[in-house]
């Protein structure tokens, strides 16, 4: 777009909601949560379908977390870009090509011939699932006034935990019902419907000129996709292996290149002047940390409570509800709650309510025969913290960008999201394969197995039913007891690891972010981030707003200059510099009529004499001293004079 053809600045947000109606609105908000429900399900409908597809596919544990990370890694990889394609090229656009994708690639995997195949379609749906979900917190944070977002953030919010949750059980039945496949084949009839419905969505993209940051999208993905392969299969190789060693190399390598390029371009994928806003960063690490404490628990109690307790897939997904039913009836509460109570309240308790209320009770009972009821307590806890967490953060960092970014910003949100689950994953199941493999192995010492046997069967349970159905009878249940027990203490040993960075986030929420929410948008300057005047009185380290006054009013005290203080330099004339042209009146030139005074007409007030003589009350020619000063009065009257209502002239 060339500056000519440049758009004109945005409106307010209120006037650009103005255009629409309140069902259209809300009909926008269906379609918008739809599209990111579908998402969000399939990224967590694979938990309860892993247990069948590790057994159908012999995988081990290092695939069976690549069946999860594969999606999660290109997902978070591409978000920032996508965020700036739909800024660019429409995000209504960007969102129905991002659908498509999606689609394409779920029917695709729902074929997959080996586990290899599998783990590549799972990356083109994270492809997919990229396109899609920046678009939606854009067109939201686009179409919605401020003080109506809230609430319909709170919808979204309550959307995505919805997808989450009842990701689980919608794949249980379909695992139960139809096979391992059925879980790829559900976006196909959503995707329809939410393509539907996108004749009611608006089309909208940045009025700034976006480029395209390919480098940085680049290297940001190689960062992300080496840092996680180190990671995964670092367990399984050595963390002193050459292959690990290389892959950590270039994740550093990676990461360091997309800083530089991030501060060097001028329309970064991911702006660091985001960051500059004290309320936005906490909000973001906060996030990144809490997402440790949740997807250890959404990744391993579905295959709990299949694997350990002998389960259905529906029947796992059933028990995961308490989650779900909190996460959907506390997420439109929280967002109510918001003004009242504030950010800073929300991200600081919802970690408590995480660490301290799930994942404390679940490391201290789950064993193999815990009873149900006090795991349903903890998932209830989990869902309750999640859907306090998930409107505040979103609002606080979506308020604390201009809305011309929403793209980016939602990026942004998504990604450190993403980021964060990814490496959940990545971490607390390398960390929960390592307690496995030690278990298992201490475990079987006394059965005196084969050492070829023991290897397989601590590589994960997946790859166990490669050995068990070689074993003899005697022994078989004595190490599917092994094998029950050292996986229970694996996923304990990664709750209390989650506890640690639930406390991170909460102390972050508490020392960053503001007790109170942001009442209007932030503005910048310019695309880089000159914060130099936020609409919001809210911003951290930033002025307060000015506003007109009235005429009449008194200049405040802090903007009087005492009496007989300098003229400041900036307002001086050079002594002897020429009179501008534009203040110049021909030789010979008439008087102007608002400048002369009617014949016969009394001297105004203004111009008689201070002392009030009768000489200059009367209009006669006043004295040697009066004209002195009279002219003194006269040069005064010159001297410019500072604006009442303007703090820099």
């Amino acid at each position: 777009m060339s500056s000519a053809q440049t758009a004109p600045a945005p409106e307010p947000a209120a006037a650009a909601a103005s255009r629409f109606s309140s069902r259209r609105l809300w009909a926008i908000l269906l379609v918008l949560a739809g599209s990111q429900m579908l998402v969000q399900l399939d990224a967590t409908i694979i938990n309860t379908a892993l247990p069948t597809i590790k057994r159908t596919f012999e995988m081990s544990e290092s695939q069976s977390l690549w069946v999860a990370d594969a999606y999660m890694v290109i997902f978070g990889g591409l978000l920032l870009l996508a965020g700036a394609l739909g800024d660019r090229f429409g995000r209504k656009r960007t969102l129905m090509i991002g659908m498509g994708v999606f689609t394409l690639a779920s029917i695709a995997v729902a074929f997959s011939p080996d586990a290899n195949f599998l783990i590549v379609g799972r990356g083109l749906q994270g492809l997919g699932g990229a396109l899609v979900i920046p678009q939606t917190l854009s067109i939201l944070t686009a179409v919605f006034p401020r003080e109506e977002r809230g609430r319909a953030i709170g919808i979204w919010s309550g959307a995505l935990g919805f997808g989450m949750a009842f990701g689980p059980l919608v794949g249980g039945i379909l695992v139960d019902n139809v096979g391992w496949a059925g879980v790829f084949w559900v976006p196909a009839p959503i995707a329809v419907l939410c393509m539907i419905g996108m004749v009611a969505v608006p089309e909208s993209r940045s009025m700034l000129h976006t480029k395209l940051d390919v480098p940085g999208a680049i290297t940001g993905t190689i960062a992300m996709i080496a840092i996680v392969f180190a990671i995964i299969e670092g367990i399984q190789k050595g963390w002193t292996d050459t292959l690990i060693l290389g892959s950590f190399a270039v994740a550093a390598t990676a990461l360091i290149l997309f800083v530089i390029i991030e501060r060097r371009t001028d329309q970064p994928l991911l702006p660091m002047a985001f960051f500059k806003q004290r309320d936005f960063t906490g909000a973001m690490i906060g996030m990144f940390f809490i997402m440790f404490a949740l997807m250890g628990v959404m990744f391993y109690m579905p295959q709990f409570f299949q694997i350990v307790q002998g389960m259905s897939a529906a029947e796992s997904g059933a028990r995961l509800m308490p989650l779900a039913l909190m996460m959907m009836v506390f997420a439109p509460v929280a967002a109510k709650l918001l003004p009242k109570v504030g950010p800073r309240f929300m991200l600081f308790w919802a970690p408590a309510v995480h660490g301290g209320g799930a994942l404390l009770i679940l490391s201290s009972v789950l064993d193999v025969d815990t009873p149900y009821w006090m795991i349903g307590l903890a998932l209830a806890f989990l869902g309750m913290g999640g859907a306090m967490h998930m409107p505040a953060t979103t609002d606080t960092t979506m308020a604390a960008v201009p809305v011309d970014l929403a793209g980016k910003a939602s990026a942004v949100n998504n990604a450190g999201r993403q980021l964060g689950g990814t490496l959940a994953i990545a971490i607390l199941g390398s960390f929960a394969a390592a307690s496995y493999s030690s278990g298992v192995n201490a475990g079987l010492e006394p059965l005196a197995l084969a050492d070829a046997a023991v290897d397989t069967l601590a590589t994960g349970i997946g790859a166990a039913q490669q050995v068990l159905p070689t074993l003899d009878q005697a022994l078989l249940a004595p190490t599917q007891l092994v094998l029950r027990e050292s996986f229970v203490d694996a996923i304990t040993d990664t709750m209390r690891f989650g506890i640690i960075f639930a406390v991170i986030s909460g102390v972050v929420g508490w020392l960053l972010v503001p007790k109170r929410q942001r009442q209007t948008q932030v503005q910048w300057d310019n695309s880089r981030g000159s914060t130099s005047a936020p609409t919001s009185p809210m911003s951290l380290g930033s002025p307060a707003p000015t506003s007109p006054m009235p005429p009449g009013s008194p200049v405040p005290a802090s903007r009087q200059e005492p009496l007989g203080s300098p003229v400041p330099a900036s307002r001086r004339e050079p002594l002897g510099s020429p009179v501008p042209a534009s203040r110049q009146e021909p030789l010979g030139s008439p008087v102007p009529a608002s400048r002369r005074d009617l014949l016969g007409s009394p001297v105004p007030a203004s111009r008689r004499d201070l002392l009030g003589s009768p000489s200059a009350a009367n209009g006669t020619a006043p004295n040697g001293t009066h004209r002195l000063r009279a002219t003194a009065r006269a040069m005064a009257l010159q001297r410019p004079q500072k604006s009442p209502h303007a703090l820099d002239q």
